[in-house]
């Protein structure tokens, strides 16, 4: 597979309680990546362009916001997908109303145990979720 895409993703996760919550695109059933998945919003980094320029690009693109104040996740390789620069962003209770989800059919909230239980997240941000939860569950 020579040519991987490489990406850069944005996890937006907010606190509520002792309860984390992570906000993923539900993908369209014509996409050609992973339809009617979810997933986190992002996208493939552009030959001229840093992990964090595309990042910057892509969530303005999806979400019609630029994301400010977030930190390095880590960068992760996978066989059958691509490789993801992961970035993690918390933010507050009116996060929803501050976007406009412009790609994918809509965002949702999940809960750790909804990610766990739920067959529709793409397997590779399935792995990058149980690393945020783990991360983001240290600090509360």
């Amino acid at each position: 597979m020579g040519n991987k895409r490489i990406a850069s993703v944005l996890v937006p996760y907010k606190i509520v309680g002792k309860e984390i919550f992570v906000y993923l695109q539900k993908r369209t059933e014509d996409a050609e990546r992973f339809p009617g998945c979810f997933g986190l919003f992002g996208g493939g980094i552009e030959s001229n362009e840093s992990p964090e320029e595309a990042l910057k690009r892509e969530i303005k693109e999806e979400l019609d916001f630029i994301p400010e104040h977030y930190e390095f996740l880590g960068v992760y390789e996978f066989e059958r997908e691509d490789t993801r620069h992961v970035y993690l962003l918390e933010v507050q209770g009116d996060f929803e109303s501050t976007i406009t989800v412009l790609e994918g059919e809509c965002g949702r909230y999940f809960s750790e145990k909804e990610v766990l239980g739920e067959s529709k997240i793409i397997g590779g941000d399935k792995v990058i979720l149980e690393d945020v939860f783990s991360r983001v569950r240290n600090r509360i």
